[in-house]
């Protein structure tokens, strides 16, 4: 079969996106049939770039095509399985020598030609392999930035702000190694003192500045609600630092408020492009962007082209959750084996210097650290937990699966009440395994779970309207149902519609408004100021008043909005857990799916537990597909590194 003619079964079938198959369209109408290999490469990599691939990995495509493409697609049918190739099939039908018609090929590394080919390797829309090499290029250049530092001074500060101690302190290290270099990563899981080790990180930058002006710092993460969180965050933590720092950094950081990327650097209606760019760069000494790992390419190419060559960079987040939406996993990418250290000796040992200690654990430290792994010579990775124990409850389940071990977890699948009977520490995380979505033990856990926010809509405002709808966005983060996939039974859409049914009865329907709807927007819209990813709910503040829904603004303000001004919205009773990323509840209800896919693997997992502050319940059908998805890893294609 012509490869052409398989990318149009695959589209057919729903396989391919009407984008990827566009492409091979035009790159045929422009070379002519002698093309077909290069065009249906280059909608393999359009394809690539819709399940969050920068480029198209072709060495891994000889290999493994049928994986690396994730074809058959989750949602393929019986009958389009028996229609369609299999992605290792349709490579079988290219002739031999397609990597040199590739090479040889017009659209192919010319000059504004639609396709670049790197180290005969990976293959990119050329505007993605822009993305990447301006992002490459920026931060060398911040990492080249070394700023010299009394060390003397530098550990009395540690000291003040620190205590003096003996024992290795990452949160400490992580101050020290922004303050020297123009481009920093601190990453580690949750509750490991993200936020504890910025604001003294900042207090440091400010004790330690060139001059006597005080730094202009900005503050960011990728949506409204990860920014609000920073904000709080920031704000109870300032209260903590010593006097002598607390009133500086206070008056230096009269403005407070963490604000969206969008935001940050300007985004225009109906364009790409931000205010702020090479041209026009942010006034800002240091900008902090908190939840890094969902940051996408493009995004993280706009920020690095905003900021002047003397702005510090810092990025927090943990390296171990899923990538962006978004194609990229720039966090995950940058800062990969960063729990080994690999600094150079000569970082090593002024790290501390810093510190106040005769040397670093041996095992951080690597001779070949500053040109093999050049990224995590400006990375710090917070080790210990200050809210989950690795050895107890919702740490331990985190921790087993983010490390792909099986042996307890299997035990836990199989008997959690027993483990829980033998040990109280345990009693915080729970199984559900039941037949079908329809099972009657989750639907008493949903409506136990979702009744107290029906009973405080039900009692609605008394006087303080404004009191009421703080009650009901924080009840709203009390429970969540988070789900590894969109479509089937076990997905979001049939989950909303169940649950909306066990609420409110059948006469409700998902996509109608009625009160006590949550919902979530799912594109930016930036007529009303949400973004992609905010929550709100469906209320009324009297009987003879319209339903309004309820948000938390960028600047932590309550509200209120027609329905008729909301134009993308879902229900969100059930949300997948890409989207659930940068939200914390206090009992989250992960649920996987009766079957296997590619999509479940240890990062999913590990998001979907992590959003758990107090409780986690996994439900699923098959304890074996948990196993499964435990042991399996997210390689997303890419070479920033």
């Amino acid at each position: 079969m012509k490869p052409v003619n398989i990318l149009r079964t695959w589209y057919e079938h729903g396989w391919l996106r009407a984008v990827d198959l566009s492409l091979a369209d035009y790159l045929l109408d422009k070379l002519g049939d002698d093309a077909e290999s290069v065009a249906f490469l280059a909608a393999l990599t359009s394809h690539q770039l819709g399940h969050g691939h920068p480029c198209l990995d072709l060495k891994r495509l000889s290999e493994e095509a049928d994986t690396v493409l994730q074809l058959p697609p989750e949602h393929a049918s019986f009958e389009s399985k028996h229609a369609c190739l299999t992605a290792a099939q349709a490579l079988a039908q290219l002739p031999n020598d397609w990597l040199t018609q590739l090479q040889d090929s017009l659209a192919v590394n010319q000059a504004n030609s639609p396709l670049v080919l790197a180290n005969k390797q990976r293959l990119y829309l050329r505007r993605y392999y822009n993305y990447e090499q301006a992002i490459k290029s920026d931060l060398a250049q911040r990492c080249e930035q070394q700023d010299e530092i009394d060390v003397s001074q530098l550990r009395e500060t540690l000291n003040a702000l620190f205590g003096v101690s003996e024992q290795l302190s990452w949160q400490r290290l992580a101050c020290a190694m922004a303050v020297r270099s123009g481009f920093t990563i601190i990453t580690g899981g949750p509750g490991t003192g993200k936020t504890y080790t910025v604001v003294r990180l900042l207090a440091t930058l400010q004790q330690h500045r060139t001059g006597s002006t005080p730094l202009r710092i900005r503050l960011a993460a990728p949506t409204g609600k990860a920014a609000a969180r920073m904000t709080s965050s920031i704000e109870g933590e300032l209260g903590n630092l010593p006097e002598q720092f607390r009133a500086t950094l206070e008056s230096t950081m009269a403005n407070r408020q963490a604000v969206t990327l969008h935001r940050l650097l300007g985004s225009q209606n109906h364009s790409r492009e931000f205010k702020h760019n090479r041209r026009n760069p942010l006034l800002a000494d240091v900008v902090i962007v908190d939840e890094a790992s969902m940051v996408d390419i493009e995004m993280m190419a706009a920020l690095t082209s905003a900021l002047a060559p003397g702005t510090r960079l810092i990025l927090l987040g943990d390296k171990d959750q899923l990538a962006s939406v978004e194609a990229g996993a720039v966090l995950g990418q940058l800062c990969e084996h960063a729990e080994h250290g690999h600094y150079a000796p000569e970082l090593a040992e002024w790290l501390a210097d810093s510190h106040g200690l005769a040397e670093l654990p041996q095992s951080y430290a690597d001779k070949q650290g500053a040109s093999t792994w050049p990224y995590l010579q400006h990375t710090v990775m917070l080790h210990e937990s200050r809210r989950f124990n690795a050895e107890q409850g919702i740490g331990k389940l985190a921790h087993e699966v983010n490390t792909r071990q099986t042996q307890w977890l299997a035990r836990w699948l199989q008997d959690a009440q027993s483990i829980a009977a033998e040990n109280p520490a345990f009693n915080n995380i729970h199984t559900l395994e039941i037949s079908g979505v329809g099972h009657k033990a989750l639907r008493q856990l949903v409506q136990e779970g979702y009744q107290p926010l029906l009973d405080l809509l039900q009692q609605g405002p008394d006087a303080d309207v404004e009191q009421w709808g703080e009650q009901l966005l924080a009840q709203l983060e009390q429970f969540q149902l988070l789900a590894a996939v969109r479509s089937g039974d076990w997905g979001v859409e049939n989950l909303n519609k169940v649950i909306t049914q066990w609420l409110f009865g059948e006469q409700v329907s998902t996509d109608k408004w009625f009160v006590g709807r949550p919902v979530m927007i799912t594109q930016n819209d930036y007529s009303v100021d949400l973004r992609n990813g905010d929550i709100g709910l469906a209320v009324r503040t009297a009987a003879d008043e319209p339903i309004r829904v309820l948000f938390r603004g960028t600047s932590g303000e309550l509200r209120w909005l027609l329905p008729s001004r909301l134009a993308h919205v879902e229900t969100a009773f059930a949300m997948t857990i890409h989207k659930s990323q940068g939200s914390e509840f206090n009992h989250t209800v992960v649920v996987m799916p009766d079957h296997d896919s590619p999509i479940l693997t240890k990062e999913l997992l590990y998001t979907g537990i992590t959003r758990a502050s107090e409780h986690c319940t996994l439900v699923f059908k098959h304890d074996e597909l948990v196993l499964r998805a435990t042991e399996r890893r997210i390689q997303r294609s890419g070479g920033l590194t």
